[in-house]
């Protein structure tokens, strides 16, 4: 490769750099963690009796906030150094990053988890009842959530937290990682939510 060509690649690489930082940029703006924090302040968790005490309102509509893509991207968060960069692939990330920044609060979470369990898996109604009283009594939808007795880590307070690693490296981190291996588990294991919080409430574990 002459070394015309080698800048030239070099600067095509910069310019698809500098395009996914704006995109992933804006994608970040609607919510920061200021603003997050401030919308948990003015919405504050409710509690509901026979609930957990940190059980939430139902956000209206939550998915017509979020942009709309191919939901078997939405966990990708990187974009590869080599191959083609299309605008399809910079949409997906923005996503992404949108997607992980709201789930990081407990009503930003239920908003992403509800859209993700349609999204993948068709799960609405009474379905997504029974998904979200299920994660508010394992985790109360809060991705920091660890049991120290059992060693159970997240939202759907995987045991052990390694089992993470199957959906991605990035769960320490990353609630949307750690939402769709609980919808997965639920989906292999039990079929429905409903299933498996049924069988939570005989064993107090699913």
């Amino acid at each position: 490769m002459s070394s015309w060509q080698a800048g030239g690649l070099h600067r095509t690489r910069a310019l698809a750099a500098t395009l996914l930082a704006i995109a992933v940029a804006s994608a970040l703006v609607p919510l920061t963690s200021t603003a997050a924090t401030a919308a948990e302040a003015i919405n504050p968790i409710s509690t509901t009796a026979g609930e957990s005490s940190l059980a939430v309102l139902t956000p209206e509509n939550p998915e017509e906030a979020l942009p709309e893509s191919d939901p078997r991207l939405v966990v990708a968060t990187e974009v590869l150094t080599s191959g083609k960069l299309t605008a399809l692939n910079l949409s997906s990330v923005a996503r992404s990053a949108y997607l992980v920044q709201k789930a990081k609060t407990r009503n930003g979470a239920r908003s992403v988890g509800k859209l993700l369990a349609k999204e993948n898996y068709g799960w609405t109604g009474r379905q997504w009842t029974c998904l979200d009283k299920l994660w508010i009594k394992e985790s109360q939808w809060t991705y920091t959530s660890h049991n120290k007795r059992t060693g159970a880590h997240g939202i759907p307070q995987a045991y052990p937290a390694t089992k993470y690693e199957y959906m991605g490296s990035d769960w320490r981190k990353n609630p949307v990682t750690q939402i769709m291996w609980g919808l997965r588990y639920i989906d292999v294991r039990y079929g429905t939510p409903c299933k498996a919080l049924n069988t939570f409430y005989r064993t107090r574990m699913y």
